[in-house]
């Protein structure tokens, strides 16, 4: 099987894919042409020899009709040098693929904050107490209770553990906050997708990194391309004030 028609059949067979791009849907088309050319071809020879061995006269032109024509042949060439020319991942996807990759391992966090914040929940029972022991002879039995409960105490363990998980949500949220407010920024996608397209680098398989003390953005792409972006994110700063404000009764 030649390499046009594999890649015609695989255009027939993958048509009817969701929200195909403008240039795959036109090269499918353009394929399709053909191929319903090449199965006439197919019906017409089969009726040419059956006539041929009874003896009729097929009428001149018949198989013409199965030729593929120059317009035909034009149009699949340049869906084909136009899918081959054309951006299906740029910047702005990349961006995105790395903020929900990043929302990911951000729920995750907050499942090990709320493990470590469950474990510490013995200080409400603490509080409690102490509020209640009014009297010396309920401050004794509450001396009582906590001589015998070293349970009631924090261990460096489960203080590490929740100082640790705070941290690691605080820096995924930064992250994830970074990676959509750049997919956003016009000037970052589009310097980016730019460079990339003037390298002849397919940003597809890069990355981005951000480090939120720097303000500093790093996309990267195929055969060690990157590029660096500083300060571009100060308008999407957000202060400790706002982050309690929004969170806040929700």
């Amino acid at each position: 099987m030649s390499s046009q028609r594999k890649i015609a059949v695989l255009l027939c067979l993958s048509g009817s894919a969701a929200h195909a791009e403008q240039t795959i849907i036109n090269l499918n088309q353009a394929a399709q042409t053909i191929l319903d050319q090449l199965e006439l071809s197919q019906t017409l020879t089969a009726g040419a020899l059956y006539y041929a061995g009874t003896g009729g006269v097929i009428e001149a032109g018949t198989m013409q009709t199965a030729s593929i024509t120059d317009q035909m042949q034009n149009d699949l060439n340049g869906a084909i040098s136009a899918v081959t020319a054309a951006t299906y991942y740029d910047s702005h996807q990349l961006l995105l693929d790395e903020y929900d990759a990043t929302m990911v391992q951000l729920d995750s966090a907050v499942d090990n904050l709320v493990d470590a914040t469950l474990v510490l929940m013995t200080v409400s029972t603490l509080a409690d107490m102490a509020a209640q022991a009014d009297t010396v002879q309920e401050q004794l039995a509450f001396q009582n209770l906590l001589e015998n409960s070293p349970e009631m105490q924090i261990t460096d363990t489960e203080q590490g553990a929740y100082n640790n998980a705070l941290a690691s949500v605080q820096d995924l949220a930064r992250e994830a906050g970074a990676f959509l407010a750049a997919a956003n920024n016009s000037f970052v996608t589009s310097t980016t997708d730019a460079y990339a397209a003037q390298a002849g680098i397919s940003l597809y398989g890069g990355g981005a990194v951000y480090s939120a003390t720097a303000d500093i953005l790093s996309i990267t792409g195929e055969s060690a391309f990157g590029l660096g972006f500083n300060g571009f994110l100060q308008s999407a700063q957000v202060s400790v004030d706002d982050v309690y404000d929004a969170g806040y009764g929700s």
